[in-house]
């Protein structure tokens, strides 16, 4: 009797631990900025627990509807900074950042060269991929009193943190808008300012204007605007 209960409980358990997990799935469509035509789609799913992200699978597409990339990212402790693997099979391009053993280890690879190393201390809030959301959601308070906020950005492919702000641009019809600029005023204009916009109440990305992490045929960053659309 006891058996059966001792296994009848585990089973209540373990159900309501998997009902404590939840998976978002949205898109967002890449557009140039020059014409607005379609150059790729994103299709993301995001687990989370508790309100906290466990992991991500991100799925690339041409206008054509061909996978052209995937890019997992794993949560830890620090959600701002995920573990990620990002392969572009068009190009034979990877990029990929760990965690491991007190330290950040960091590889690319393409075509003509490869490279990996590990990172050194962030001079501010270390940042890494799509736990930018999650960075921005942690500084969310100070946004919305117009205060800009320091981060440390991982660059694959440089191997190195790159230091930016991000500038409160403003609040209008429910939506903040913020942007995303080298730290070094003297070296702002060599990065041209990426505009993100986010729902307020929800605090989700709704629009990403500026270089993205995918490249084209000559190894460089695409620019374009994502829109992101979510389930009602």
């Amino acid at each position: 009797m006891i058996k059966y209960l001792t296994t009848a409980l585990l089973v209540s358990l373990s159900s309501l631990l998997a009902a404590e997990e939840s998976v978002l799935s949205y898109r967002g469509d890449a557009f140039s900025l020059e014409g607005g035509e379609l150059l790729y789609t994103e299709y993301h799913e995001l687990t989370t627990k508790d309100g906290r992200p466990v992991a991500r699978e991100t799925r690339y597409q041409t206008s054509d509807t061909e996978e052209f990339a995937q890019k997992r990212n794993q949560y830890g402790e620090n959600p701002a900074a995920p573990d990620f693997n990002l392969n572009d099979t068009r190009y034979g391009y990877s990029e990929k950042v760990t965690y491991d053993n007190g330290k950040w280890r960091v590889s690319y690879s393409e075509p003509d060269e490869s490279e990996k190393g590990t990172l050194g201390s962030p001079d501010y809030t270390p940042v890494i991929d799509a736990g930018f959301d999650e960075f921005v959601r942690s500084v969310w308070p100070k946004l919305l009193k117009d205060k800009t906020v320091r981060f440390s950005f991982a660059v694959p492919s440089r191997l190195e943190w790159v230091n930016f702000r991000l500038i409160p641009l403003q609040r209008k019809e429910g939506k903040l808008t913020v942007e995303m600029r080298l730290s070094s005023r003297l070296l702002s204009w060599l990065l041209e300012p990426v505009e993100l916009t986010y729902d307020e109440k929800t605090q989700r990305l709704l629009t990403y204007r500026g270089l993205t992490n995918i490249r084209d045929k000559d190894g460089e960053g695409i620019k374009a605007e994502i829109r992101y659309t979510y389930p009602d």
